[in-house]
């Protein structure tokens, strides 16, 4: 799961509108399919880019966080989904939470024409007018409530302090046409990060609706590490998610840390169960949180990021970002529990940062990857973007 820095500019998330539902053939026609030849995409290193930044000079897009997973149904079209997004241009605006976009799948290459999807809408209500292909991004996950200041406030200060659900990975559940989106409740007051919540939710694509938002976990204090889940993974009729901290802190990077484990049945009953999660140990598996031990020996992780690359041979795959210096070790293994091997390790061209806004959010991608290269997407500050390189398995 990425930790993310925020940077200090900060503006109430409730001043953007939410779109209502879209009929299927809508949805269809807005991104989750078009009509011609899909884009070919850029060779990396390059930019992500969307519809909305290409079409007019002037528009650009600020965002990090950058998962994708293939779309149920559409097997050469992918889902992404952001962090935080602001936009300049034609149609300015600022989204404090999830966005979401969609764009073909070319492997080895980097997607330069996302559609932008409009906010989901609630199942059975009317459909919204079509949006335009190269439109702005649109919010994917409506604020959090109940979220707090230290001292008991509302989280939610125009210019000071703000709610938002950041999205910390997607898998489609076995068997299904959806996607299952897990998601962190954040209270952020300046450069302070309070990490309050976990939580998970199902999207449609065929009517682009989201299901079943829950929030599992939940500390006004700050939620233990262990529950602070993401990249979720189906493997062997079960749910795995991924926690991180790095423990021994020094110059911007990290000496030391954990990567723990938690498990549920693959069912939407089992993960909207708070009781029902396991957490694995040396000696089994507990449901006591605090008992989970780390399942990579050896890592240091600032952050961490899983997906599944067995359909190139590479079985479970972990990018472990390493500080705010861009570096990274890259870890390989058959199952969840591991054993964890570290493969390689490197460093992303990132510049342009000051404390803690600088390199974040590494991300692996299966679908756009190769038998030989590794494609991994991260937040550049020196350009204020999101860019894909190729790493060499």
């Amino acid at each position: 799961m990425i930790r993310r820095p925020v940077r200090p500019a900060v503006v109430a998330a409730a001043a953007v509108p939410v779109a209502l539902a879209l009929l299927v053939a809508v949805a269809v026609t807005v991104g989750l399919g078009s009509s011609g030849a899909p884009p070919s995409g850029a060779v990396p290193p390059a930019r992500v880019l969307s519809r909305y930044e290409t079409a007019a000079r002037g528009n650009t897009i600020d965002r990090d966080c950058g998962y994708s997973t293939p779309l149920p149904g559409r097997p050469r079209r992918s889902l992404w989904l952001f962090c935080d997004s602001a936009w300049k241009g034609t149609r300015p605006g600022l989204w404090l939470g999830a966005t979401a976009a969609t764009a073909p799948i070319v492997p080895g290459r980097v997607p330069t024409a996302l559609t932008e999807l409009p906010a989901p809408g609630a199942p059975g209500r009317p459909p919204s007018a079509p949006a335009r292909e190269d439109g702005p991004p649109q919010g994917m996950l409506s604020p959090p409530s109940g979220l707090v200041l230290p001292g008991g406030a509302p989280c939610q200060v125009p210019g000071t302090a703000y709610s938002a659900s950041w999205v910390s990975g997607a898998a489609r559940p076995p068997g299904t046409d959806e996607v299952l989106l897990t998601f962190t409740d954040v209270c952020v007051q300046g450069t302070t990060i309070s990490t309050q919540g976990f939580g998970l939710v199902t999207y449609r694509p065929a009517d682009n609706t989201l299901h079943g938002r829950i929030r599992l976990f939940s500390a006004p204090a700050g939620l233990p590490f262990q529950q602070n889940l993401g990249s979720p993974v189906f493997r062997n009729g079960h749910l795995y998610l991924f926690g991180s901290v790095c423990d021994t802190s020094a110059f911007g990077g990290c000496r030391g840390g954990r990567v723990t484990l938690a498990r549920v049945r693959a069912s939407a009953d089992a993960w909207r169960d708070p009781g029902a999660y396991e957490y694995w140990t040396p000696g089994g598996w507990t449901r006591d949180a605090g008992q989970a031990r780390t399942v990579v020996y050896g890592a240091a992780p600032t952050g961490v990021h899983i997906e599944d690359f067995s359909a190139l041979g590479k079985g479970l795959v972990l990018v472990e970002q390493r500080g705010l210096a861009a570096e990274f070790r890259v870890w390989r293994a058959p199952a969840p529990e591991g054993p964890w091997h570290a493969v390689r390790d490197g460093k992303l061209p990132c510049a342009g940062g000051s404390g803690i806004d600088q390199c974040r959010a590494l991300i692996g991608h299966p679908e756009l990857s190769t038998r030989e290269a590794l494609l991994l997407s991260y937040y550049n500050p020196a350009d204020r973007h999101i860019s894909v390189r190729a790493v060499p398995w």
